[in-house]
């Protein structure tokens, strides 16, 4: 439909056109009478006369879209492939090369934590034995001694206290003990 119709259109239905040909036209031409429809919509609804018009002649607002919305719905490309997924066409399974190769590359990764930890204990063991030889040698007192010099203590509640060279060896050993539970832990904790 042409730009020049509808303004006639919109002349007649305003008075102000006085061609009969348009009148005409409206009359043969289908979408003409669907564009005079909506015209008259919409200037009753401009004049608020829209909800008293349709109480008064039966007529509801009747507007069918639905032709429209078939041919959107026809047009659309419902099975479009998102950009992100790959081509199942051009992906290829991997080569048993490479599947060789993911299986070598986890095991020499495990092995390598396994040989990291067992350095790690290692040297906190021989530092240890090292720091014990010379506690040995220098003097019998331990290094960090917070009792002040010639005051005795009391054993608290009857317990006997073990000597300060058998309560260093048991602190050194928890030590040991915490920082292997807490590699295992962190080894777990990386592996999921």
């Amino acid at each position: 439909m042409q730009i020049e119709q509808k303004e006639q259109l919109s002349l007649l239905m305003d008075g102000e056109f006085t061609n009969d040909h348009i009148v005409d036209e409206v009359l043969n031409d289908e979408s003409l009478q669907s564009c005079w429809h909506r015209y008259h919509i919409i200037r009753d609804t401009m004049r608020g006369e829209l909800h008293s018009n349709s109480l008064n002649h039966s007529s509801s607002l009747n507007l069918d879209i639905s032709s429209q919305i078939a041919q959107a719905i026809a047009t659309e490309d419902l099975y479009n492939q998102p950009i992100d997924q790959p081509n199942i066409d051009t992906t290829s399974p991997p080569k048993a090369e490479n599947l060789i190769w993911i299986h070598v590359k986890d095991f020499i990764g495990k092995v390598s934590q396994v040989g990291l930890a067992a350095c790690v204990t290692l040297g906190i063991i021989a530092g240890v034995q090292y720091n014990q030889g010379q506690t040995d040698s220098t003097s019998a007192s331990p290094t960090l001694n917070t009792v002040p010099v010639g005051v005795s203590v009391a054993p608290v509640g009857g317990i006997h206290q073990q000597n300060d060279q058998q309560l260093l060896e048991k602190r050194q050993y928890d030590k040991i003990r915490l920082l292997v539970q807490d590699y295992e832990l962190q080894k777990r904790l990386n592996a999921h």
